[in-house]
């Protein structure tokens, strides 16, 4: 910080940014000066030194390309200096990056003209064979370079012109504010005060026009492979008022500046997490010791081994080990209702072919939405080896609230399984992000159940609404456990049977992610009119209904987390104290940013990166930070956010050998998906919610949340249970 101003316009990056272009950069040249170098002192064959013809010209155009790539490369190692200067927030060391950037840009010039030169001449066919090729490597060399500096330019060139002042609200705000004043707070007034930020757009309608932007792109570069068709919807406005609410007014900072900050508390949180397990082991070892002390005078503690003494009381019992069981069973569910595309993801090897023999089938009337090889219920019937009869009813079809489920018999368990896919298309993450709290009092008055005075996440809601309705028009669930149901209304729609078929079975809803959070509040919608229902959620969002609601579902909801699971702990409250703790960091930083980009690798103790909290000297940083503070602290006050809890009771899936000093470092996981974290050593305890109110950083806080390795942990979890 803070953005460097290039030609007049506020560009994407910092000055401490160029350390790693500018060392490319210098890689990159290095080969083609010691080629130029080679050719003038030993490899010239046919070109002469004269100057008065062209058989001198290959001599004297590779001569010349040596100072040319020279005073660049001097220019790097300049840049490399002065890009390591300094701190995130002190950067009045870094004064001359400016100008070095601008001779940068001059001497691109000159490199251009002078490999376009060569590149003319050797392409005339004048030049004598073989040296007429290295006036072309070194002429493509230097075109080469030149235009790797305008794909940069145009990345990093391509803000706000500064002459343009941004439409950003005042941190002086009344508490009394009236609803045009609230309107103007977050959708920006006139004031010149505020920084100039990346992270802010301070209009709504940019925030949404951006959305549809990100989108279009999205939806262009996977051919539709991952929807995006449904996305111009009004729903995209209030996605875009959670966004514009979040980042408002941030300060004055770039993005690698936030990526430098995450950098930072991860290596907080990991030395957090080593210093408590430490005083914990430590707690653990005299508790031990004072027991072998007391039980027996004839037991030497010598002779008892240092694990032994350690290793901590067995809190499993028979109801979490059948909580886990339970979850391993239906987990395929969960994960069979994503279709094909994660089924390939999770079986890279085999499930290709797998599909391929699998979807020659007949169309089923009770399946929709599927494609024309039948690959998503091939894909289920897959995973959950279920036979196509006991699909019961499936709709692949997917939009904005709308997500795909399906109503399955599981005869082994006697359940009817309602399943509901999780965050898959452009349209579940639209889903996901209407992120705001909504009052639960006119469903709950519509469906007789809980959740009067409650709130839950309001694109989830949506969600559980539709399939509830959805149900109740079809009358599914009525045909298979009510004796005394009318006949289905369209009986082609489903695969009917006669109704009370399967009274006796227990009625099972499940879910991964959004599928999660849906299934759990469908549950809730379910349970007057079937007391028997369960809800089985696996990583579910951690914002997902209000704590008095999670509290009283913990009778017949039970959540499963994995390990560091970022979204089981996200939440617009989650969600700004995270913020909140990176700025924080940023102002305490006292190394370079450089510096902290190389702990991604190997977390360092963070007194080595940070200062301490009170010895944080005043900057122009500090003071925007302390405003800014303030600004939210009146924002909350006049408009609060709800809190929101991970529902039911939760089973936590913990890994017990932790990986030192990998920082983000991946390794693959042999047997399932392709990109992912070892999934043994994992054990499970009963938790609590409260325990997911804080989002950790760590290298497998995106991994902890993929389905397939939400499976297989429990898989193999529930396989050592029953073998003890």
């Amino acid at each position: 910080m803070p953005a460097l101003v290039l030609f007049g316009r506020r560009s994407r990056i910092g000055s401490d940014d160029f350390f790693c272009p500018a060392l490319l950069q210098l890689i990159f040249q290095i080969p083609f000066v010691l080629t130029a170098v080679l050719f003038v002192s030993s490899y010239r064959r046919c070109s002469t030194m004269q100057l008065h013809n062209l058989s001198g010209f290959p001599f004297w155009f590779v001569l010349l390309a040596i100072p040319i790539h020279g005073f660049m490369m001097f220019m790097n190692i300049l840049e490399l200096h002065v890009a390591s200067q300094g701190t995130i927030i002190r950067h009045e060391s870094r004064v001359l990056m400016k100008p070095l950037i601008m001779v940068h840009f001059v001497w691109a010039v000159v490199m251009a003209v002078y490999g376009t030169v060569g590149l003319v001449f050797h392409y005339r066919g004048e030049l004598c064979w073989p040296d007429s090729n290295f006036v072309l490597v070194i002429a493509l060399g230097l075109l080469v370079n030149v235009l790797g500096m305008q794909i940069f330019a145009c990345c990093i060139i391509g803000g706000t012109p500064v002459h343009r002042r941004r439409r950003l609200s005042s941190g002086n705000l009344r508490r009394d504010l009236s609803r045009n004043e609230e309107l103007d707070l977050l959708h920006g007034i006139d004031d010149p005060n505020l920084p100039n930020s990346d992270l802010y757009i301070p209009h709504q309608e940019k925030w949404e026009q951006r959305c549809h932007q990100c989108c279009g792109c999205i939806q262009c570069f996977t051919c539709g492979l991952f929807g995006g068709g449904g996305t111009r919807t009004d729903a995209m406005s209030v996605v875009a008022s959670v966004f514009a609410r979040f980042f408002y007014g941030s300060p004055d900072l770039v993005f690698s500046d936030i990526i430098a900050g995450f950098i930072l508390l991860g290596a907080v949180q990991y030395h957090e997490t080593n210093t408590a397990t430490e005083h914990l082991t430590m707690r653990e070892l005299r508790a031990s010791r004072h027991l072998l002390a007391s039980a027996s005078s004839t037991i030497d503690f010598d002779l008892v081994s240092m694990e032994e003494a350690v290793r901590p009381l067995d809190q499993t019992n028979e109801a979490l080990d059948a909580a886990v069981i339970e979850l391993a069973h239906y987990s395929k569910y969960a994960i069979g209702i994503y279709g094909w595309m994660l089924y390939v993801w999770s079986h890279p090897w085999r499930g290709c072919p797998q599909l391929l023999f699998s979807c020659v089938k007949r169309h089923r009337s009770y399946v929709h939405g599927d494609n024309w090889l039948h690959l998503h219920q091939a894909a289920l019937q897959l995973e959950t080896s279920a036979a196509a009869a006991d699909i019961v009813y499936a709709d692949f079809s997917n939009s904005v609230c709308k997500p795909a489920y399906c109503v399955m018999l599981d005869h082994e368990k006697q359940s009817v399984v309602v399943a509901i896919r999780g965050t898959l298309s452009l349209e579940d993450c639209l889903t996901d992000a209407i992120a705001y709290g909504h009052s639960m009092d006119d469903v709950a008055a519509k469906y007789n159940c809980a959740g009067r005075g409650a709130f839950a996440h309001q694109g989830m809601l949506q969600c559980a609404e539709h399939i509830m309705d959805e149900l109740a028009r079809l009358r599914v669930l009525d045909m298979l456990l009510n004796p005394d149901a009318a006949p289905v209304p369209e009986p082609l729609a489903v695969n009917e049977c006669y109704p009370g078929t399967y009274a006796s079975y227990s009625l099972i809803v499940t879910g991964h992610s959004l599928g999660a959070a849906t299934a759990a509040l469908l549950s809730i919608f379910l349970k007057p009119k079937y007391p028997r229902v369960r809800c089985l959620a696996f990583s579910p969002p951690g914002c997902l209904m209000s704590p008095s609601l999670a509290q009283a579902s913990a009778t017949f909801i039970t959540s499963v987390v994995l390990g560091k699971d970022i979204i089981a702990r996200a939440s617009l409250l989650s969600m700004q104290d995270l913020r909140d703790e990176v700025l924080e960091l940023i102002g305490r930083s006292k190394v370079s940013k450089a510096a902290i980009m190389r702990q991604a690798l190997s977390w360092k103790n963070p007194r080595d990166l940070l200062h301490a909290a009170d010895d944080v000297a005043t900057s122009s940083f500090t003071t925007q930070l302390t405003n800014y503070k303030s600004m939210l602290q009146q924002i909350q006050d006049h408009e609060p956010i709800h809190e929101m809890w991970l529902p039911g009771r939760v089973v936590h899936l913990k890994r017990q050998v932790r990986s030192q000093k990998r920082g983000f470092c991946m390794c693959c996981r042999p047997g399932t998906g392709i990109c992912c974290t070892d999934r043994t050593d994992y054990d499970c305890a009963w938790s609590d919610a409260t325990k997911f109110l804080k989002i950790y950083v760590s290298r497998t806080m995106l991994d902890d949340h993929f389905p397939d390795k939400v499976h297989a942990v429990l898989q193999d979890l529930a396989k050592t249970k029953k073998q003890t």
